[in-house]
Order: structure tokens, then C-alpha cells, then sequence
């Protein structure tokens, strides 16, 4: 569960997952060849690339809400910790748990089982999402961002923050599962 705790503390341990994401990235998945990353363990399940390009749809869309708290950042609250929102709290431990499985938005569905540059792309965005986590030391991390725009349901900056790595890490694990997946289907 999300907790409060200082502001500094809460952005160092974003950025070292947001490093061992990119890590992970460039050592397990930018080496592997077309049959590894294009490989679908079942129909309609994702693969490699998809779980990548499924990221690049989310963060594409939902960075719109926090650009604006980081280009222009209100003041910092004078404690200097962050408190996570209610909702951000909820959605983390329900939607973060390893055993829960939720529908994607037909928008967020990738398409193409292989794209040449979607690790590439995908890299990109997790260095952006770096830059971003750097930018917010200057930012008041409560500032409130919209979640959902038709629902008055908003997150705070420093939500939206921890709900990109976690849900890179686990679209990581994801592609991690499908590679070994591939990998026992290819020894057996």
C-alpha cells in the first residue's frame, strides 16, 4: 500500500524502479529477434512487442494530465511529504496485484504483434518518464491532476507518477512471462 513519506524519498525510489525498468528493458528485451518479440502465447494474448506498445498507448494519453503540474508547478507543501490520495491507494492495491486481471480500453489494445522501433519508442518514453520524476522535485507533488476527465475522479502528481512505473513494471513482468513462455515452447 502506498504510504506518506518524504517527498525526496518518494521520487528516489521512483526513479531507481524507473531505472531497473529501463535496465531490464535494454539487457532482456532489446537483444531478442523478431519470433521472440512477435511470439503470442495464445490467441489474443500480447505479445513482447505488444505489451511495450500497450505502455506507449497508456503513457501517451495519460501524460496530458501531469504536463501542465510539471511545466508550471505550484509551490510545495511546507512538510515536504507526499501523501498518496485515497484513490490512489484503492486503485494500487487492486489494480497492481499480481493475481488481478483487468480488462484494457479498446484504445489501449496494441495492434501490431511486431514493430521494429516499439522498444525504441518505448525506451524513449522511460528516459521522458525519468526527465519527468526530475522535473517534479520542483513541483508540489499534491497538486491534483485529472484521472478520468467525464468522472470527477482525480489523482494527485505524485500518483500519476507511481502509477507509470508500477504499471510499467507490470507490463515488464508481462513481456518477462511471454519470453519464457516462448522460451519453454521453443526447448520443449
Amino acid at each position: 500500500m502506498l504510504k506518506p513519506m518524504p517527498k525526496q524519498a518518494y521520487l528516489a525510489d521512483l526513479q531507481a524502479r524507473n531505472r531497473r525498468n529501463r535496465e531490464v528493458m535494454e539487457t532482456t528485451f532489446l537483444p531478442l529477434n523478431v519470433a521472440q518479440r512477435s511470439w503470442q502465447p495464445a490467441p489474443g494474448e500480447w505479445s513482447v512487442d505488444q505489451c511495450f506498445e500497450h505502455l506507449i498507448l497508456v503513457f501517451g494519453l495519460y501524460f496530458l494530465n501531469v504536463a501542465d503540474p510539471l511545466n508550471k508547478p505550484e509551490p510545495a507543501h511546507a512538510d515536504g511529504l507526499f501523501r498518496p490520495s485515497w484513490w490512489a491507494r484503492r486503485l494500487h492495491d487492486w489494480q497492481f496485484k499480481p493475481e488481478t486481471k483487468l480488462a484494457t480500453l479498446k484504445k489501449f489494445n496494441p495492434t501490431a504483434v511486431y514493430s521494429p522501433d516499439v522498444l525504441t519508442r518505448s525506451m524513449a518514453q522511460q528516459e521522458r518518464l525519468s526527465a519527468m520524476i526530475e522535473q517534479a522535485a520542483q513541483a508540489d507533488l499534491q497538486t491534483m491532476c485529472w484521472f478520468f476527465k467525464p468522472l470527477p475522479i482525480r489523482n494527485n502528481l505524485g500518483d500519476y507518477l507511481n502509477l507509470f512505473v508500477s504499471h510499467d513494471e507490470l507490463h515488464i513482468d508481462q513481456a518477462r512471462r511471454v519470453l519464457a513462455g516462448y522460451e519453454q515452447r521453443a526447448a520443449g
